[in-house]
C-alpha cells in the first residue's frame, strides 16, 4: 500500500472534501446521567451499549466547509498517491498554548486504516512547531469511534459542553500534552 501523505489542504481541496460521508455508524455512545440532590449535582458519563446500530450526523455543515476553514488556522489533509482521503482542522488558543481539533474527517472507504491517527500525528508536530503544549479534540457523544481513537491515542476525558454543536449535541473533549 502507498503512503499516507500530509498537506495543507488549498480552496479546490474544499470541494472534495466536502463529499465525503461525515456521518459515522455506532452501535455504543456515551450516556449523560445529571444528577441533583440537596444542592449538589453530580454529572455521570456511561458508555451504553444501543440496541441497534445508528448513523450519527456530523455536528458541522460539510457544505460550508471553505466557510468554516476561514475560522481554523489551518487544515491538514491526508492523501494517498495525490487524492484527499481523510482531513483535519486545527485552531489555536495562544491564552492556552492549545492545539485545538475542531474537525477530523475519514471518507468512509479509508477508514480503521490508521489515516486518523496519522493525521492526529500531523496535529502534535503542527502545534509543537508553534511551542503549544497541550492538544484537546471535540466530538459528540454519539461518536463512539472517536471516542476509541482520542483515547487509543493518549487522549483524556477533559469535559463537556451540553447543547454545544448547532444540533444541540453534548460535546466531549478530550485532551493531552502534545509530544
Amino acid at each position: 500500500m502507498a503512503e499516507v501523505k500530509v498537506r495543507a489542504a488549498v480552496s479546490p481541496d474544499y470541494s472534495v472534501l466536502s463529499a465525503f460521508d461525515h456521518t459515522v455508524k455506532t452501535d455504543m455512545v456515551w450516556q449523560l446521567d445529571r444528577f441533583t440532590d440537596n444542592g449538589n449535582e453530580s454529572i455521570n458519563f456511561r458508555e451504553i451499549r444501543l440496541p441497534r446500530p445508528i448513523r450519527v450526523e456530523y455536528p458541522y455543515s460539510n457544505g460550508n466547509l471553505l466557510e468554516r476553514s476561514k475560522v481554523l488556522s489551518i487544515v491538514l489533509l491526508a492523501c494517498m498517491e495525490e487524492v484527499p482521503i481523510a482531513y483535519l482542522g486545527l485552531t489555536t488558543y495562544h491564552a492556552y498554548s492549545s492545539t485545538w481539533i475542531k474537525d477530523l474527517v475519514v471518507d468512509e472507504l479509508w477508514r480503521r486504516k490508521t489515516v486518523a491517527t496519522t493525521l492526529i500525528q500531523a496535529a502534535n508536530d503542527w502545534g509543537s512547531a508553534r511551542h503549544n503544549r497541550r492538544m484537546t479534540i471535540e466530538m459528540s457523544s454519539k461518536n463512539f469511534p472517536a471516542i476509541s481513537l482520542a483515547r487509543k491515542c493518549g487522549f483524556e476525558y477533559a469535559g463537556f459542553n451540553d447543547n454545544f454543536f448547532d444540533n444541540n449535541d453534548i460535546a466531549l473533549f478530550f485532551s493531552r500534552f502534545i509530544k
